[in-house]
């Protein structure tokens, strides 16, 4: 076997699912990259413009590993078996999305409106929740991204990128040196996967393997070991393919390969730690931590490998949670800490889940979760879950219709100090009927005006 071919089944060896080689040369595509950050489409993720230079030059750098002459790209399968359910109809007409929409007209004439006809794969993580207020009593359910379900994966891909660091030095001499990164240093990783044939970069940006669908990770180990690298996947295999594109529940795909995450759910509710924009949120459905429509949208997944790891598998009750218990158990920040030690959801914080939670129940919830959603506008110290409380009992009581929601307001209005969730408050008090006006209310309140 060649240096190579021993390097991958190493890799195969101490549980990655694929393996390739590239340069240590820049990943390429810098003015696209470059014309992206200075449209602002990162948003607050300001470490991608801090790092730039690192981003898109060569990793001999002093900064990532000098003298590096290969990289060995790795994935790892978090592609678990979840509930078969229906395919809901996209909630945001692809003529509504996104300003590269709104700009070219024949947008729509060339990849057509949304679809119903998906995949077996498409979709099949939605768990059945009942519409929006359905009955009395029935508790609504939210929705965890896939790969967060489990064991968080930078310490899993860390340990194995380690292995192989360790066989390659025993087996090459100890003068190699390594490096590894998991989507935790200044690497372009999706590009230079690429360029190493792991896959290729699909519609909706994220990488597609022939083998392993696109529910994996990445991880790269930088050496000084001279490799003969992999001949990159000639062109890609989405063809005509749109499912990714029109999946999207928020239009966050604004063309192919090109994501405004300011609009991405994933981003909403991880990386954005402000109040999520008033019009979005009811696009986000259940969705309390990342979001898969467009991963799940894509029919390569039909084809994939099941994964092996099962440390990334869902822990219970980490899929689709009971929305109601986790919006009363994240009052504790104790009980955060612990509940989600070692898992991704620790990365959004106890006030962000929970306002991610407020939302999803202002989407789905009835009038049973008017009483906790009550409990978080008064009690809870963040304003930023205080004012998702409050727009998510306005939604309730449309729906629900029993003035509970609305007595909440209309009681928080009159001791709330935070000007932001005052605005929260009256934004939510506006449309809702005079006939549900609590004690002492002025009736129906116009946008502007607290009901007192």
């Amino acid at each position: 076997m060649t240096p190579e071919e021993r390097i991958k089944a190493q890799a195969l060896a101490v549980g990655f699912d694929a393996a390739r080689i590239t340069t240590a040369e820049a990943p390429g595509h810098a003015e696209q990259a470059a014309a992206w950050l200075a449209a602002g489409m990162h948003g607050e993720m300001g470490y991608l413009k801090r790092r730039e230079n690192l981003r898109e030059g060569p990793a001999s750098v002093p900064e990532l590993l000098p003298g590096a002459r290969s990289l060995i790209l790795v994935a790892l399968s978090y592609d678990f078996e979840a509930p078969e359910t229906p395919s809901p109809p996209s909630p945001l007409p692809l003529r509504e999305r996104g300003a590269f929409n709104a700009a070219n007209p024949g947008f729509a004439r060339e990849y057509g409106e949304p679809s119903l006809a998906r995949s077996r794969g498409c979709f099949r993580d939605r768990h059945p929740s009942p519409a929006a207020g359905e009955g009395k009593g029935v508790r609504a359910s939210g929705t965890v991204a896939r790969y967060a379900r489990g064991t968080d994966y930078h310490p899993l891909m860390w340990e194995k990128l380690k292995l192989l660091s360790d066989w390659i030095k025993e087996t090459f001499g100890p003068d190699v040196q390594t490096r590894g990164f998991a989507d935790s240093g200044p690497l372009r990783e999706r590009e230079l996967a690429a360029r190493a044939g792991l896959g290729w970069q699909g519609k909706h940006t994220n990488l597609i393997s022939l083998d392993l669908g696109n529910w994996f990770f990445i991880g790269v180990l930088l050496t000084t070991l001279p490799l003969r690298p992999d001949e990159p996947m000639t062109g890609g295999h989405c063809g005509t393919c749109t499912r990714c594109l029109t999946a999207c529940p928020t239009g966050a795909i604004v063309a192919p390969q090109t994501l405004d995450a300011r609009r991405c759910i994933s981003y909403l509710t991880i990386e954005h730690r402000g109040p999520i924009a008033p019009e979005l949120r009811p696009l986000m459905g259940s969705r309390i931590f990342g979001c898969d429509d467009c991963l799940a949208a894509c029919p390569w997944n039909d084809r994939a490998q099941q994964a092996r790891e099962m440390r990334l598998a869902a822990r219970p009750g980490h899929d689709f949670p009971d929305l109601i218990e986790w919006l009363e158990r994240l009052a504790d920040e104790d009980w955060f800490k612990a509940e989600f030690a070692k898992t991704p959801l620790l990365r959004t914080k106890r006030e962000g889940l929970r306002r991610n939670v407020c939302v999803a129940l202002g989407n789905v919830g009835g009038g049973e979760a008017a009483a906790p959603l009550a409990d978080a506008l008064t009690n809870d110290p963040s304003p930023l879950v205080r004012g998702h409380a409050a727009w998510a009992l306005g939604q309730i009581e449309q729906r629900a219709g029993d003035g509970a929601a609305r007595q909440a307001l209309v009681g928080a209005a009159e001791r709330e100090t935070d000007p932001e969730v005052r605005e929260e408050i009256t934004a939510a008090l506006a449309p809702l009927p005079a006939r549900f006006s609590g004690p002492g209310s002025e009736g129906s309140a116009g946008r502007g005006t607290l009901a007192r």
